[in-house]
């Protein structure tokens, strides 16, 4: 048995798509073309995956004739997106602070950023930073679509403390995580700490153990008009 404790270390990255099996990502590209049709136009190919992780969504939009570049911070993640969609060009990055003009030599039709990823910018500085690069690199009325954590929710149900298990039969593994969360409400910001502890299986046998801490950002519908206006 190991412990270890980071924010997004290796073990997070092995166990991201075991633990997260139930989302839905052929449902969410579906909204995403919903989306795009009404919004958009019937021009729309080439796609930038903010926040990219392992490449789930971009494999469904490959699915569906659209060309995606990914960018995620984790080399980890990179990693796996890179073995899952071979074609596809993935970057490790910083989404508040990325220019793409020296590795491709062109804007995109729509810009994503799911899974509340924008939340990972507490600050506004790197919130500024983010709408100014995506600005940059979208074609002229090119989309910007944001999944967030809305404000309005939070505080309407404070977060609370939650235990999650996966099991995943063909792999022998289960994986347990609890959750223990610290509302900052003045500055907008979930503190999370999650105890992750993967089993196998068959025999209850810990195989290793480790702590997430996450430090999330909620918007408010308002503060995002905002920021897009600017």
């Amino acid at each position: 048995m190991t412990f270890k404790s980071n924010t997004f270390n290796k073990d997070y990255a092995k166990y991201y798509d075991l633990f997260n099996q139930d989302k839905d990502y052929t449902n969410e590209v579906n909204f995403l073309e919903k989306v795009f049709k009404k919004f958009g136009n019937d021009k729309i190919k080439n796609i930038l995956d903010l926040g990219c992780g392992t490449g789930l969504h971009t494999k469904e939009l490959i699915k569906r004739g659209y060309q995606v570049t990914g960018i995620d911070l984790s080399a980890e993640m990179i990693e796996i997106a890179k073995k899952r969609n071979p074609m596809e060009k993935f970057i490790i990055g910083d989404i508040s602070n990325f220019n793409l003009s020296d590795e491709l030599n062109e804007k995109f039709d729509v810009i994503i950023c799911m899974f509340s990823v924008l939340g990972y910018l507490t600050e506004n500085i790197q919130l500024e930073n983010f709408f100014k690069c995506c600005k940059f690199h979208l074609k002229e009325n090119g989309l910007l679509i944001l999944d967030v954590w809305n404000g309005l929710g939070v505080m309407n149900e404070l977060p609370s403390s939650r235990e999650k298990i996966a099991e995943i039969n063909d792999k022998n593994i289960k994986i347990l995580r609890i959750s223990f969360p610290f509302l900052d409400s003045k500055n907008h910001i979930n503190n999370v700490k999650f105890i992750v502890k993967v089993f196998e299986l068959s025999s209850n046998k810990l195989i290793t153990e480790y702590e997430e801490a996450h430090k999330v950002r909620f918007f408010f519908p308002l503060e995002l008009k905002k920021y897009m206006e600017d």
